[in-house]
């Protein structure tokens, strides 16, 4: 086999051992970079301690859990119609290129689509609302089938698609899925927000006299007391402290509603537990 290869180099012309040199250090470089991201990847998820969201502290944390769909809004991929959590959608369709008396077939790509839509994540102790705009995401669910349209006119399986219509097909169809119930390996940003911690007692008040503005007749019968027709810079302080005494009321009520786990970039990385990872 060693001869084998000798005896190839030998054959070629300087400008293919050129280019087939080229090829070779741009192979290995790109190895060596996947090596180093998967490698610091592997030491961020080790120096990152599983958190709870009942317990969990706000800022970088890790997850896992179980995937949901928010109530009543499924989604469903463009490609296969699977109803899933998150999806990445391609369509490609085969081209021969002629170079130097030589063909060669590659795949152009068509489409291009990945989910952002938000999802839920029940670690058993809370849910969070999980957010994979700008998320770097590995799926172990992956979809690929063939078709001579540019659009599939059949939903993909979860299966790959046999080699021989892969040779007959001009179009490949891919879909890398999320599914509903798999179990998720999540890094990423906690925040944990409520209506109470949204909006101050002045934020309130303040959207309380705006409203009040809206509605003159209402707002002159309220605090107009010597009936002048305007409100002056006194009825304008009594106002101002019955919508202060309505606002207080009403961040009390807020306090008591429930808290919503947000988790989402910067540089979040959601990994399906059943992926390998974590």
């Amino acid at each position: 086999m060693g001869n084998a290869a000798i005896s190839l180099v030998r054959s070629l012309t300087p400008k293919e051992y050129g280019f087939t040199l080229v090829i070779l250090i741009l192979a290995a470089l790109a190895g060596f970079y996947c090596f180093i991201r998967a490698w610091k990847r592997w030491h961020l998820i080790k120096d990152t301690p599983t958190a709870r969201l009942r317990s969990a502290h706000q800022g970088y944390i890790e997850l896992e859990g179980k995937g949901k769909s928010l109530p009543d809004r499924p989604i469903f991929a463009p490609l296969s119609n699977h109803q899933c959590l998150w999806y990445h959608s391609l369509i490609e369709r085969k081209e021969t290129i002629l170079e130097q008396k030589r063909t060669r077939t590659e795949w152009k790509v068509l489409y291009r689509n990945t989910s952002n839509h938000s999802f839920l994540l029940d670690d058993g102790t809370g849910i969070g609302l999980v957010n994979p705009e700008d998320a770097e995401i590995i799926s172990n669910e992956k979809l690929i089938w063939y078709g001579n349209t540019e659009w599939p006119v059949r939903t993909g399986i979860l299966s790959n698609g046999s080699a021989i219509v892969a040779l007959a097909s001009r179009y490949r169809y891919t879909e890398q899925l999320i599914l509903p119930g798999q179990r998720l390996y999540i890094i990423g940003h906690l925040q944990t927000r409520s209506l109470a911690t949204e909006r101050s007692v002045r934020d309130i008040a303040r959207d309380l006299l705006s409203d009040w503005k809206q509605d003159k007749q209402q707002l002159l019968t309220r605090f107009d007391t010597n009936r002048d027709g305007e409100i002056d810079l006194a009825e304008w302080e009594i106002a101002r402290e019955a919508a202060l005494s309505q606002a207080q009321t009403i961040h009390q009520q807020l306090l008591h509603e429930t808290e919503i786990h947000h988790i989402s970039t910067p540089r979040n990385c959601l990994v399906p537990r059943c992926a390998g990872m974590g």
